[in-house]
């Protein structure tokens, strides 16, 4: 009887556990289609022109960095994918910032 109770315990604590590790890793991230206005590879930010507003984000991923100053320029399409942090909009990983181009 203790032995099943014990069981019990730890498997609920487990499941707890797992859903909460779940809730705190899942991202909710927003996604965008704009026009690159300008990017500044020091300050790493990228100006997107998004439905008429100007959108800057903080490029915290050192590839989606390096797209920025290999394959994407001023006046391209691009589709972000990003997070909220503090007051800042944060492009997290190289897969968040793409051109709508061939080879970006």
């Amino acid at each position: 009887m203790k032995t099943a109770r014990v069981i019990a315990i730890t498997v609920a604590a487990i499941l707890c556990l797992s859903a909460l590790s779940g809730v705190a890793m899942a991202e909710d991230k927003t996604k965008v289609k704009g026009i690159i206005v300008s990017f500044d590879l020091d300050e790493r930010t990228v100006t997107v022109d998004v439905d008429g507003e100007e959108m800057t984000f903080f490029v915290e991923n050192d590839v989606a960095l390096f797209k920025l100053d290999d394959r994407l320029w001023e006046g391209d399409e691009v589709k972000i994918n990003y997070v909220i942090e503090g007051d800042r909009k944060v492009i997290k990983e190289a897969n968040d910032m793409k051109g709508t181009k061939p080879g970006c």
